[in-house]
């Protein structure tokens, strides 16, 4: 078994997960994206802790250090959630529409998963935060640059934190995409780093990361030695960065990724595709549409099932019966021309022989006559 699986497959596995989530529960669905936001907190808090802290390093090679170690060090946040089974915004605003697209899960469900992930991710973004600052750990350089990235991150346009919310999730549910094809532990880490690392060293806008980095920031701004005359409070946060940045993250994950994908790999490209049509009454409302990215595989299967069925089938525990021996040949009273071949070839050898016998005789007389005359010299 291949420890990667095909593009097309992969996308199956996708439509699969979207369709699970859509029959999960929404309390549920709220429980797993809480957890999720808590462990973007985990990631964050570590990027953070490093980055906010190599200051002397910052200051002789350059600003570009705290942005590598922080993208870095940022993906193992989505590697605890995407291995768990907990539930990011960003994420679901790929797989649930894929399932939709598909015919394999309802448009109120749909919404519903993600405007549920969307609250849970917040909630346990804030309480993280919040478990941040009873910990001591939302101090120096912490808290420093918690309240660098709170100024940058609120004083863009409306219009720049969308669009950077599209390249983000972009990348996000690539990410997602990847580690779905892998197989294993280190191949799905390889598919989640690096798409990671590139948005976060990028400067694109993650809702779920900001849901969290945005009120540590807030938390430490409250502070007499990290408050500044001017610095963004909820009214900014929401309005300058978490709502523009939600609606950039869905664009993508809906329109880029899982238009994109089902048009590739799956039914976007027939008229209609089957969420959109409408429900058979003969077959009691049930639609189970058939995905082109696996129709030739299932095809082929069926043929090799076929081909065993056909095939002779013996009991169990029985021998197999030995092969039929071949029927005996014609009787034939032409000497065959094999034994003509011998017996040439053996004249010819025994020929070779006498000739070989006749030489070595004469070399011995001519040793006997040389033997003679050597003797007679007195050696």
């Amino acid at each position: 078994m291949s420890i990667v699986i095909g593009p097309k497959e992969g996308y199956v596995a996708i439509v699969d997960k979207g369709e699970q989530l859509c029959k999960t529960p929404l309390i549920k669905i709220f429980a797993l994206s809480t957890f999720a936001g808590c462990f973007i907190g985990f990631g964050a808090l570590l990027s953070i802790t490093i980055s906010g802290n190599i200051e002397p390093m910052v200051m002789s090679i350059g600003v570009g250090v705290e942005k590598y170690i922080y993208a870095m060090l940022f993906p193992v946040n989505l590697l605890f959630i995407l291995l768990s089974g907990s539930i990011l915004y960003t994420g679901a605003t790929f797989t649930c529409p894929s399932a939709y697209i598909e015919g394999r899960a309802e448009l109120k469900m749909v919404i519903g998963v993600i405007v549920v992930a969307w609250i849970g991710n917040i909630v346990g973004g804030f309480g993280f935060a919040i478990l941040t600052e009873l910990c001591g750990l939302n101090e120096g350089g912490v808290a420093k640059l918690a309240v660098k990235i709170l100024e940058g991150k609120t004083s863009k346009g409306f219009g720049i934190i969308f669009l950077r919310g599209i390249g983000c999730n972009w990348l996000v549910c690539m990410a997602v995409y990847l580690q779905t094809m892998a197989q294993d532990m280190s191949g799905k880490y390889v598919g989640i780093i690096f798409p990671i690392s590139t948005f976060v060293a990028c400067g694109f806008e993650h809702y779920p990361a900001n849901a969290y980095a945005l009120p540590l920031a807030w938390l430490a701004s409250l502070k007499d030695d990290y408050k500044e005359p001017g610095q963004a409070g909820w009214d900014k946060i929401l309005l300058n960065n978490l709502i523009p940045c939600s609606l950039g993250n869905l664009v993508a994950g809906v329109l880029i990724m899982s238009c994109g994908f089902a048009y590739f790999f799956g039914s976007l490209n027939t008229c209609p595709p089957p969420g959109l049509r409408a429900k058979k009454e003969e077959d009691g409302g049930k639609d189970d549409p058939k995905l082109p990215a696996v129709e030739e595989w299932r095809q082929n299967m069926a043929a090799q099932a076929a081909a065993q069925a056909a095939a002779p089938q013996t009991q169990a525990g029985a021998p197999a019966a030995p092969p039929a021996a071949p029927p005996p040949a014609a009787a034939s009273n032409e000497r065959p021309a094999w034994i003509d071949a011998i017996s040439s070839t053996t004249m010819a050898l025994h020929g070779l022989c006498r000739a070989e016998v006749a030489l070595h005789l004469e070399d011995s007389a001519w040793v006997r006559t040389n033997s003679m005359a050597v003797d007679g010299y007195g050696f």
